[in-house]
């Protein structure tokens, strides 16, 4: 006998049993809707009317730098009594050795698993407690030009928040077989990421449009199967300095307050007498080939990924690249899902992000499909790239993305922990954190000339680089009929480590 859970009748099956239900009920089911009455209260039924738009608030900001070289940032926020509380290395993935990608990662997720405090080894265990005890989580990460420790408390904990980030961050024990559980995760994960089209599509295309530069650097599971605690105490000892690190506090502390706190629990930290290690961040070095199609025998669908030039973090016109990005993928709306869900079903959802770091910048754009029509996605990506040099946006197309782009950037700005990221990212950019102010405004003052004259001058075809993975057969010959040179690889192949994407030998 088959069970079933228990479940709510079908309105259908109530409406045709013929029961003899009262009209105003009968009504109710129908609509799914109470039946308390047939007609709307007209303020309390009908949706609120919209609102005009609230001016973005954005606190005033603080920066100041302690005599050992370490920025303080104080986002005052006053009202609710909380606090946001990061402690920022300017160093990220695109800081990791030559021919040891994976360090920068691997050193932030070991720096919670377990530190040096008050004189005695403190395990992973007591550190998540401690930080517990205090009402939050103990947040660790690294991302490109930044990795990072943050916890938000009430106000009343910031001083034992900073003392816990400060002594994680400073003093982290770097133990063997913390290593060695965390190096099997990765390599967990990584089975699962190597598994699935559209990861490896994001991977391989950095590595295609990048090349051998520091952002083009991706670790696969023989570069994390090398990493020793050698490779995460000397990246430690030459990055980890306090002129390399800022302490961003966001909520309701205020600037005095914020950098007496930093002086008492970070003002000890000496910078060593060597220089900061600096980084030679080059231009993007693309792949010869175009194209590059990766065999996934048996993959449920296709992943189809085309790159494009950005700018640098510095460029005058990083803004209207922004919002270039934004007409042509930022969003439900934006030019890519129209064409591909919207208007032809091909996909559920086409997309594209942008990044921008001193040397350079890359879009790129992606979607999944079913295997045989990934000729014909890969055509439309391509197309609307370059489409939008001799096709602007209409006023009323860019008005609505410029309002994606404000609304999220307002959004980021709703908590503490957000404004304590924009910052961050702000800092590690090595931009001027009174840009934010002028945000909104140059997003808004985007014209659609603008738009049109970024993407000829940027969006060419020529340096578009795409990468698609898939089951290449149940794809059929139509994608290496589109690009006779393309690189065709099997996975097994595949060798992210290597600026040509194939194994040596």
């Amino acid at each position: 006998m088959t069970h079933h859970p228990t479940r709510r009748p079908d309105r259908r099956r109530v409406l045709a049993a013929g029961l003899a239900l009262p009209a105003s009920l009968l009504a109710g089911l129908a609509t799914g809707l109470p039946a308390t009455s047939a007609r709307a209260t007209p303020g309390v039924d009908e949706p609120p009317l919209p609102q005009p738009p609230r001016p973005l608030q954005l606190p005033a900001l603080h920066q100041h730098t302690l005599p050992n070289g370490l920025t303080v940032v104080v986002a005052p926020r006053p009202g609710l009594p909380l606090v946001s509380l990061t402690l920022a290395l300017r160093a990220g993935p695109e800081a990791d050795p030559a021919g040891r990608p994976g360090v920068a990662d691997m050193l932030a997720t070991l720096w919670p698993k377990g530190a040096t405090r008050g004189g005695r080894p403190v395990g992973a265990s007591d550190i998540a407690r401690q930080a517990e005890a205090l009402g939050s989580l103990l947040a660790s990460r690294s991302s490109w030009g930044a990795a990072t420790l943050a916890m938000t408390v009430t106000t009343a904990r910031a001083e034992p928040a900073l003392a816990l980030l400060a002594d994680v961050l400073r003093r982290p024990l770097l133990q063997a077989d913390e290593l060695a559980r965390a190096r099997d995760q990765a390599l967990d994960a990584l089975r699962v990421t190597l598994g699935s089209p559209g990861d490896v599509s994001q991977l391989a295309l950095r590595r295609s449009f990048w090349g051998d530069v520091p952002h083009g650097r991706v670790a696969p599971p023989a570069a994390v199967q090398r990493l020793q605690l050698a490779d995460l105490q000397a990246f430690q000892a030459a990055w980890v300095r306090p002129d390399q690190v800022a302490l961003v506090l966001a909520g309701d502390i205020t600037p005095e307050a914020g950098q007496a706190l930093a002086q008492r629990l970070l003002g000890d930290w000496r910078a060593p007498a060597a220089p900061a290690p600096t980084l030679r961040l080059l231009p993007p070095q693309p792949l010869a080939r175009p194209l590059v199609l990766i065999d996934l025998p048996g993959a449920g669908q296709t992943s189809v990924a085309v790159a494009a030039p950005f700018v640098a973090q510095g460029a005058a016109d990083r803004r209207i690249g922004l919002v270039a990005n934004a007409v042509l993928g930022g969003g439900y709306s934006a030019r890519l899902n129209q064409l591909v869900r919207i208007q032809r079903g091909l996909s559920y959802g086409a997309s594209s992000v942008a990044e921008a770091f001193a040397g350079g910048g890359m879009v790129a754009a992606q979607c999944q499909t079913n295997h045989p029509n990934a000729a014909e996605v890969l055509a439309l990506l391509q197309g609307e790239i370059t489409r939008l040099a001799e096709a602007p946006p209409s006023a009323a197309e860019l008005a609505a993305r410029q309002a994606t782009l404000v609304g999220g950037f307002a959004r980021r700005l709703e908590t503490t922990a957000g404004l304590s990221a924009v910052l961050v990212a702000q800092w590690a950019a090595g931009r001027p954190l009174a840009d934010l102010s002028d945000h909104v405004q140059q997003i808004l003052a985007v014209t659609p000339a603008q738009v049109q004259a970024f993407a000829r001058q940027h969006w060419q075809a020529a340096a578009l680089r795409a990468v698609v993975v898939g089951d290449l057969a149940a794809a059929g010959d139509a994608l290496g009929a589109q690009t006779p040179d393309a690189l065709r690889l099997r996975m097994a192949e595949v060798d992210l480590e290597q600026a040509g994407l194939r194994k040596p030998g």
